[in-house]
């Protein structure tokens, strides 16, 4: 007799302990909420918080914190050191390996990664390597092959560093010589004016000087004739270089369209499928003019972007939740014409929709502010209508319990 009633709340103990199993399955979230960190970027902690807080209201994943990986850090410096190391100790072979790396990288990139002097110094060294300058070579020796390419490095260095004065005692003759000569001739250039325009929120660098907000535009006067290295940085794109042949009364440069610093789809999707979610919601904060949060829900399982929205960074008038539960409710419906599909016979595969181009998001959409869940203690009829599964399931289990009881007293 004891037996059948512990078995029998044993039984009903399993019972309730499986429908409440069954019943946090069924509410396991379709969707992972991802905010990407933009590198070097001050932490956006209003809009990290604005969109943890509409996640947490839909029951979603606790939101993960994904860093956006930062562009490769420039190799020119390291390079450069090597390369002045070996041409000082005369191994001009090793040398040029070095500096030639790093002459193509700066040509390429505007010269990140290096200040004003390490340029000068790049070519300067990158001459002597390529004239074979040691301390044999006589400054008044005539002109080779070698001494006469190495004449363009020697403008180069003078470009950058016209007023350096090298010390004999640390260079060959030759060396000095042919950079004097090369300054002597940049001092007697014409000279321009060159105007940079771009984003507002870009900044640009000229042959290795301090960065310069290019707003409304930036003018540099009096400019000597000759080559010039340009690079522009701005928050959530990729950085840009280039090389000028400047060589007129007045030059004007658009910074050119860079590609956004983004946690790309592929990425997001990984890690959605890792917490076996069914769709990885990415936020992101964008860079350029005024602030704004980009949306993204990605499919887990294909890596495509299903939807996105572009609101503004501020958190006020629910324009978060409302982006937040509008891509949910896009993901749950994916998900259940997937299911019905899956579940008709013959039936066709479903076409996914249509991807939404980078770059081409649709307009900030302003959507009423979605309604609150109803708590036990604020309205106790609604609530148990919300959660009227669990209730009669249990409701079940207990009367199970009961009349279990009452025949087992009955049998004694």
């Amino acid at each position: 007799m004891i037996r059948r009633i512990l078995r029998a709340t044993l039984f009903s103990l399993v019972t309730l302990l499986a429908l409440a199993r069954a019943g946090v399955a069924a509410e396991t979230p379709l969707v992972h909420p991802i905010f990407a960190h933009l590198p070097d970027a001050p932490e956006d902690a209003a809009a990290r918080q604005a969109f943890a807080a509409a996640a947490g209201r839909y029951q979603l994943h606790p939101v993960e914190v994904v860093d956006v990986p930062a562009p490769a850090t420039p190799r020119a410096p390291d390079a450069v050191h090597l390369g002045i190391l070996h041409a000082q100790q005369l191994a001009f072979g090793d040398a040029l390996r070095e500096l030639d790396a790093a002459a193509a990288e700066v040509a390429a990139s505007g010269g990140a990664g290096l200040t004003t002097a390490e340029l000068g110094e790049l070519y300067l060294f990158r001459a002597m390597a390529t004239a074979r300058a040691d301390w044999n070579a006589p400054a008044q020796a005539p002109p080779t092959p070698e001494r006469t390419r190495a004449y363009t490095d020697y403008l180069r260095a003078a470009t950058m560093i016209p007023e350096r004065k090298l010390n004999p005692h640390d260079l060959p003759p030759q060396v000095v010589a042919d950079f004097q000569r090369a300054a002597d001739e940049i001092h007697g250039r014409a000279r321009g004016t060159l105007i940079v325009r771009g984003s507002a929120d870009a900044q640009v660098a000229l042959d290795g000087g301090p960065l310069m907000a290019v707003k409304g535009g930036v003018t540099v006067h009096d400019l000597a004739y000759g080559e010039h290295l340009i690079r522009a940085e701005e928050l959530g794109y990729t950085a840009w270089g280039t090389t000028i042949p400047f060589g007129q009364p007045s030059v004007e440069i658009e910074i050119p369209t860079r590609a956004a610093l983004a946690l790309d789809d592929a990425t997001a999707a990984a890690h959605a499928r890792r917490m076996g979610a069914r769709f990885a919601l990415v936020a992101q904060p964008k860079g350029g003019p005024g602030t704004a949060v980009e949306l993204r829900l990605v499919d887990a399982v294909t890596g495509a972007l299903r939807d996105a929205a572009l609101i503004s960074a501020s958190p006020e008038g629910g324009q978060m939740d409302a982006a937040v539960m509008r891509l949910d409710e896009e993901a749950r419906r994916v998900t259940l014409e997937q299911q019905t599909a899956a579940g008709r016979p013959g039936a066709a595969p479903v076409t996914p929709p249509a991807v939404t181009a980078p770059g081409q998001l649709p307009p900030p959409m302003l959507l009423s502010q979605p309604p609150a869940k109803v708590r036990f203690s604020d309205d106790p009829p609604a609530w148990a209508r919300d959660h009227w599964p669990l209730l009669a399931a249990i409701g079940a289990v207990a009367l199970t319990a009961i009349v279990l009881g009452a025949t087992v007293s009955g049998d004694r």
